[in-house]
């Protein structure tokens, strides 16, 4: 016979268990731009920018983010994921024109990307990994992280000066 104090016991066990987020379950991207591949493009002279984000994505979804990018300073973006999520698939738009700046579609799906801007300019950067080596039954059950690494540095004296 089972007893009373065993089968509460499980039924509190089953009760916590629907308790947990789904979050604590999920794998944790909250640092991949740093210590995924993309630190291998950490440059000397620049700084981490604190707009540098990871994100958990399939190769199904698309994923959009607003940044502020400041005045009189050179950038530099860096796109990594698994190995069998890429290519990496980006977009700049400006948000206040609707504008296309640059698709890395044109240049092969490059993966790092060198800009500046002389005034502050707000962007969408929209991003899908194409998971080219990935099999559909993986692409459907497939879950990575995403990281976007961006780094920056003031413009020297002598180029604003150039520009002025």
């Amino acid at each position: 016979m089972i007893d009373m104090r065993y089968i509460n016991y499980i039924k509190t066990l089953v009760f916590l268990l629907f308790l947990i987020p789904v979050t604590a379950i999920s794998q944790d991207c909250g640092n991949h731009h740093t210590e995924g591949d993309c630190r291998y493009d950490l440059q000397r002279g620049h700084q981490l920018y604190s707009q540098s984000k990871s994100v958990s994505m399939s190769p199904l979804d698309t994923v959009e983010l607003n940044i502020i990018f400041y005045g009189q300073k050179d950038y530099i973006l860096s796109f990594c994921t698994h190995k069998k999520m890429y290519p990496i698939h980006f977009v700049l738009e400006d948000q206040q024109t609707g504008q296309i700046l640059y698709d890395n579609e044109e240049d092969k799906y490059l993966e790092s990307l060198g800009l500046g801007f002389d005034v502050t300019k707000s962007l969408i950067i929209r991003i899908d990994v194409l998971a080219r080596q990935s099999t559909e039954e993986e692409i459907k059950g497939n879950l990575g992280c995403l990281g976007l690494l961006i780094q920056y540095k003031k413009y020297s004296k002598k180029k604003v000066q150039l520009q002025m």
